[in-house]
């Protein structure tokens, strides 16, 4: 064979080979096609459940980690109540209802376009448009989001449900989209984009935060840093080249893998966790080295379905009564958090337990006692007619079968199911459990289609109590933005939209009394405990984690909230290096207060420019009353001219009276004004240095 033909030959079975490789590549997951990063490199961490459902924000459930790759308008830490500027460079108040977001010019997305005010009008409206749980709820309180000019983006709230909550929840919860790219793909899904559309393909994916989607299976997927991020002259980069999220089966399966060093950091529940660092001397730890072990977050409640016939508030009185409590935290819990207040406020923290009402709490306050839980049933005629075990109605409908349900792997409440389900078929009431996987059990949650489940709240932070009631109480919600109950009652809220915008101590107690009472007679939710905010670390590969011992370090107690808390990942390092806190974090970051200090200001100079404009008018008047001088003055010498013009004839001892007169009455008013303007003058004076030493301060 010539070597001619020999190439012929090779080049066509080259030819052959690569379209092979190419038809076989497109069916291979991503992950496959582009291989597994450097492990050296890699912040593997295990916290969701279940294969990605996709990374379009606008899902219900996106996969774990969409937030890194869209950047909000600032971070925020419940844990601390402090903020930091991220897609913002700051904020302006224009008033008590309008805030002007300016943005940060050096803001791109990954393929050069900038980031401008019209991104951030074009989210917002998503909302309006489709239900978006991270953008949807705000507009109850927002009247318009607009661009007024290329980085300065305005938000105006409602006059007649004025909410500061709301608008604080938006600024640091609104995920940021492009618009040049997602107005195409409403065009071309219409109302289906909320739910058909998954953007799977990494290339596809436009976004403007520190981390692009690199590649993905059903069990772990990565994300790669943008290393020409427009943030990077302002924040420098993430310490992590690659983040994985790998998925287990149940906790078990996941505390294993961990013990093991095969990840770095979980968001789950491990029994016994203090043993990996105190007995068996792992690299192991959770943000506290000690008992409770975790920070806690908001309330964990049993939600019980607002349908006949578990909306009975007879029966779900009988059912709080039918809780063990102390068990569920002691057994399942492992002591990692404390009983809830019934209050559904959380009572660990003065600045929130104020607001508890003890003597609503003490009227309907329940605790574990069977017995009591069967003699409120038997009081009500709620008893078992047919000798079956379970209650029927005076109507006869039956109290079950229903079901409880958490996921599948969530073996801490799994337990606490079985715990639930046992006591309530003690006292007559038909409860089973079911365990499906995460995406079925969210579902069922989205549509209200459950007996009972377990589940949490908005969690802490400067908008609790209320958003806690909002979140149970408000039926215009409905999940997995809130009322998760499906409760139907409109009683809440006047209430709901009053308490945001009252400063009056004593009138927003009287909010929060009423709201607690509805909220303990109808029990669209029962508190159960403060939920632990897992979080366990492996110092394997990186150090630097958020601890205790490192405050410094920004944290929010669910530490994989992201990109809330994408600070503390500038804070790690490899092993063997010496992590550090950048200075950005301390010097970027003001508290909530700052917000209303500064909205302070804003109200007090326009009632400055009110004291300006009176301060103008004063003016006027004393040029009024100097023009009135100067035409007294030129009457009194247009006679004194007139006098002269005669002064060959002597005046009559009239006119010389008249004159005098006019003399004494010019000097008199001349004296007058003169007191007068110097008194103004005083008063002007005074004025502009009240305005001017305000300013000052």
């Amino acid at each position: 064979m010539t070597s001619c033909a020999f190439l012929t030959v090779t080049t066509r079975a080259l030819k052959r080979i690569l379209a092979i490789i190419l038809s076989v590549a497109v069916l291979l997951p991503s992950t496959l096609v582009f291989g597994q990063p450097p492990r050296a490199d890699t912040l593997i961490v295990s916290d969701a459940w279940g294969p990605p459902q996709g990374w379009n924000p606008l899902l219900p459930s996106p996969a774990w980690g969409y937030t890194l790759m869209y950047p909000t308008l600032f971070f925020y830490s419940t844990y601390k109540d402090t903020w930091i500027p991220y897609l913002a460079k700051g904020y302006r108040w224009v008033n008590e209802y309008t805030i002007d977001v300016v943005l940060r010019p050096e803001a791109r997305w990954w393929d050069g376009t900038p980031i401008t005010a019209d991104d951030v009008k074009f989210t917002f409206d998503l909302g309006k448009e489709y239900t978006i749980p991270w953008v949807t709820p705000y507009w109850d309180y927002i009247a318009s989001v607009e661009a007024v000019d290329r980085s300065t983006v305005r938000i105006v709230l409602k006059k007649e449900a004025l909410n500061y909550f709301a608008l604080f929840d938006a600024l640091h919860g609104v995920l940021i989209l492009p618009r040049h790219r997602w107005e195409k793909l409403k065009q071309q899904y219409g109302v289906k984009l909320a739910s058909e559309f998954l953007d799977t393909n990494p290339a596809g994916i436009v976004g403007g935060g520190p981390y692009r989607l690199y590649s993905w299976s059903e069990d772990i997927w990565y994300y790669e840093r943008v290393d020409d991020w427009w943030g990077k002259d302002i924040f420098g980069l993430p310490a992590p080249k690659y983040i994985a999220h790998r998925t287990f089966k149940d906790n078990v399966a996941a505390a294993l893998a961990f013990e093991a060093g095969e990840y770095d950091g979980a968001g789950h529940f491990f029994a016994k966790i203090w043993e990996m660092w105190t007995v068996k001397r792992l690299a192991r730890r959770t943000y506290l080295a000690n008992p409770p072990y975790y920070l806690h977050s908001g309330l964990v409640l049993l939600y019980i379905r607002w349908k006949h016939p578990l909306n009975n508030t007879i029966v779900r009185r009988a059912i709080a009564h039918a809780i063990p409590y102390q068990d569920l935290v002691s057994k399942a819990y492992f002591n990692y958090s404390i009983v809830a207040s019934p209050s559904f406020i959380i009572h660990e923290y003065p600045a929130y337990a104020k607001w508890i009402n003890e003597t609503v709490v003490n009227k309907y306050r329940y605790e574990y006692n069977l017995e009591k839980a069967k003699k409120i049933l038997d009081e009500a005629n709620i008893v078992d007619k047919d000798g079956d075990g379970v209650r029927e109605l005076p109507d006869g409908t039956k109290l079950g079968p229903f079901t409880i349900q958490v996921p599948y792997g969530w073996t801490d409440w799994m337990m606490m199911c079985d715990m639930i389900a046992s006591s309530l078929r003690q006292i007559g009431i038909d409860v089973r459990t079911e365990f499906p996987d995460f995406s079925v059990w969210w579902d069922r949650l989205t549509r209200l289609d459950f007996d009972f489940i377990i589940g949490w709240d908005a969690g802490p932070g400067y908008a609790h109590p209320w958003n806690t009631f909002r979140w149970v109480l408000d039926p215009r919600l409905s999940p997995p933005a809130g009322n998760w109950a499906g409760y139907t009652k409109t009683e809440a809220i006047p209430l709901i939209d009053a308490a945001p915008g009252e400063t009056d101590p004593a009138k927003l107690m009287e909010i929060y009394s009423k709201l607690q009472e509805i909220a303990l007679r109808d029990l669209p939710g029962i508190p159960l405990f403060y939920g632990a905010a897992w979080y366990e670390y492996s110092e394997e590969y990186w150090v630097g984690w958020p601890a205790e011992e490192r405050p410094e370090v920004w944290v929010s107690p669910y530490i994989w909230n992201w990109p809330d808390n994408l600070p503390w990942l500038f804070c790690l390092a490899k092993k063997g290096e010496t992590p550090r806190v950048p200075t950005w974090i301390i010097a970027l970051q003001f508290p909530t207060t700052k917000f209303f200090e500064d909205l302070e200001s804003t109200l007090r100079a326009a009632e400055e420019e009110v004291l300006i404009r009176t301060l103008i008018d004063k003016i006027g008047s004393l040029e009024g009353r100097v023009s009135g001088l100067e035409t007294t003055v030129t009457r009194v010498s247009s006679d004194v001219t007139d006098l002269r013009n005669r002064l060959g004839v002597l005046p009559s001892a009239e006119e010389v009276r008249k004159l005098s007169a006019d003399v004494e009455g010019l000097r008199g008013t001349v004296n007058t004004l003169v007191a007068v303007v110097a008194i103004e003058t005083i008063v002007l004076i005074a004025l502009i240095a009240l305005i001017l030493t305000r300013r000052r301060k």
